[in-house]
Order: C-alpha cells, then sequence, then structure tokens
C-alpha cells in the first residue's frame, strides 16, 4: 500500500506553513527529494517537477500544501532553498531564502535542476516557481543552457512552465515598487539594499534585470507555459503583469483564479499557493493525457479563498475525487487517479 504524504499534518494554509518553517529551518515539504527511486517509463512520474520558491521564501513554507499533493498524484517532486546572502539583513534570517540579485542566485537553481536531470535520467523536467521563482524558471531557458536548440533538433530540457504570480516584468509592488525606483534613481536606495537584498532592485518595474530578461521576448520555443495569477495579489502588480505573450514555437497559457465561477477566492501573493482552484490548474497543467482531457472529466474546482488564511473548506483538496464521482461515476473517480 502506497504512503501518503498529504496527512492531517499537512498546511492548509500559508501562515502555518510559514510559522512552520521559522521554527524549523531547512524543513522540507512532504514527498519531495526522492533521489533513490528510478522514475517509471511512463505516467505522471516519468517527467520530475522542480518546484522553486520566491523571494525571501524557503520550500516549506511555499510548497508546504503543494509538493505533498503532487507526489501522491504519482509525481516525482524536487525543491530546494537557495539564493541566500548573507550580506544583507534579510539573508541573515534562517529560514529567509531567494534575496541575492536573481542572477547570482540562478547559478544555484540552474545547478539543482541539472543535479535533477543528472541523478534521475530525464531528459526533461517540469518546473513551477512562485513569484520570483517564475523569472528563475524563465532564467534557466535563457542564461543556462535550458532552452537547448529546437532547430538544430536539440529539445528544451524544460516540458512545462508553471508560473504562480509570477515576477516576469517588474512590479510596482502596489506602489512601493516605483517608490523604490525611485529612491534607486536619486541614489538614496543604498540603506534599503543593505536590508533587502538585491533580489529587491532586480524585480523593480524598470530595473536593469527586467530588460535583460525579456530582451529577447517572453518565451523560447518547444516550451508550454502556464501563468496563474490572482487579480487580488499586493506583491506582483499591476498583477497582469505577470501575465506572458507567446513567441514562436511557445505556447502560453494565461489563467485568473476568479474565473470560471470561482468568485470567491481571495488569494493575494501568497495564499494563491492554498487555493484549491490554483492547484486544480497545476494538475490541470501537469497532466499527460490529450489536449483538453483533464478537464473533461475533471469539473473546476471552486473555494472559498481568504487572504494570508486559505481555502475555508478543504475537503476535496487532496484529490478531485469526489466532484468527478458526482458527475462521471466510480469510473471518472478512478480516471483521475
Amino acid at each position: 500500500m502506497t504512503t501518503s504524504h498529504f496527512t492531517d499534518d499537512t498546511p492548509r494554509s500559508f501562515l502555518r506553513a510559514l510559522v512552520r518553517s521559522l521554527k524549523h529551518p531547512g524543513r522540507m515539504p512532504e514527498g519531495v527529494n526522492d533521489w533513490d527511486t528510478p522514475l517509471p517509463e511512463s505516467g505522471p512520474g516519468a517527467v520530475p517537477v522542480v518546484l522553486i520558491h520566491g523571494t525571501w521564501m524557503n520550500s516549506y513554507g511555499t510548497w508546504g500544501l503543494l509538493a505533498p499533493l503532487l507526489a501522491d498524484d504519482g509525481r516525482r517532486v524536487f525543491t530546494v532553498d537557495y539564493g541566500k546572502d548573507p550580506s544583507c539583513w534579510m539573508g541573515r534570517r534562517a529560514a529567509c531564502f531567494a534575496n541575492a540579485p536573481l542572477l547570482v542566485a540562478q547559478t544555484e537553481v540552474a545547478a539543482f535542476i541539472d543535479e535533477v536531470l543528472e541523478r534521475t535520467g530525464a531528459a526533461q523536467v517540469d518546473l513551477i516557481g512562485h513569484s520570483q521563482g517564475g523569472a528563475q524558471a524563465r532564467l534557466y531557458l535563457t542564461e543556462s543552457g535550458g532552452a537547448g536548440n529546437p532547430a538544430d533538433g536539440v529539445a528544451p530540457k524544460v516540458r512545462h512552465l508553471i508560473g504562480i504570480a509570477g515576477s516576469n516584468h517588474g512590479t510596482t509592488m502596489s506602489g512601493l515598487g516605483t517608490l523604490g525606483a525611485w529612491l534607486l534613481k536619486k541614489g538614496w536606495y543604498g540603506p534599503f539594499a543593505k536590508v533587502l537584498g538585491g533580489c529587491a532592485e532586480d524585480q523593480m518595474v524598470g530595473s536593469d534585470f527586467m530588460a535583460h530578461l525579456n530582451r529577447d521576448g517572453d518565451t523560447v520555443p518547444g516550451v508550454d507555459y502556464t501563468m496563474i495569477c490572482s487579480r487580488y495579489d499586493e506583491v506582483v502588480t499591476p498583477w497582469r503583469t505577470q501575465q506572458l505573450v507567446a513567441g514562436e514555437g511557445a505556447t502560453v497559457r494565461n489563467e485568473l483564479v476568479q474565473e470560471n465561477g470561482n468568485r470567491l477566492d481571495f488569494s493575494e501573493h501568497l495564499s494563491l499557493l492554498y487555493s484549491p482552484r490554483c492547484i486544480d490548474l497545476v494538475r490541470e497543467c501537469l497532466d499527460d493525457g490529450p489536449a483538453g482531457a483533464y478537464r473533461s472529466r475533471t469539473p473546476h474546482v471552486t473555494g472559498t479563498v481568504l487572504p494570508f488564511l486559505g481555502a475555508l473548506r478543504w475537503r476535496n483538496i487532496k484529490r478531485v475525487e469526489t466532484l468527478v464521482e458526482k458527475v462521471t461515476g466510480e469510473e471518472g473517480r478512478a480516471a483521475v487517479r
């Protein structure tokens, strides 16, 4: 009998996961970083999934819920804490990572992704990044060899790239980022950098880093992109800056969690990670069946989500089996497994 990684102890809200990660620095989500079990030749576990957390965060606080759910779906899930810069105040906090400049942190992220590919023997990975993690996933393609060379028959090392509240085009951070850009222009930003780290400057709207990240467009050929957004995001703002435009040879889906009857999902930047709709969309993106097959058998998951506190009802979150069974019967439920 397979042991479930999703248990009564699994955090259902960002705040619970964050507090636990602060009490236990270095703790990883359940079900991740299994380096010993061989990959199956087919099925959901054949392509490893690498999770990349965001700015000033850590793996447990970010992926405490999604990681065990994906592992229980049969996927091989990997994650890493990266980008700690002890020269800034945030970097000296035990459970606070991703505070270094983004290109500096990319070396760690790329090394970890390449390690996953090498040790598992996989040809490709699926990348899921939250906030800065979305930018790091894109950097892996453009800066670290992940794009391959489809024109010469060399496939990308990435199959799907999923961004959750992705930091793709710079943020005003509800006005604070605009203020930061003004301080930077005036030469008054130095004291803030010593506290926040180089990651903050890089992600401001109009930054040199953002110009570099998007210099050749939003996408690379051969990769399927999905950006999952919330209209109530208060960190990566305006929220539409999270969306991408598909270039040649790539596909892009821009998803808003409040669409398709999910009006009571008030997820902001952090509780979005614990939104039933967000998790449902991730599962749809990773589904190995034909296009549209997942949604044809799986109704959209809806739920009331409060800012920072998460979803009010969780009985359908482990799997959508209960919802599917109501519509399709036991056969449909089995198909979701």
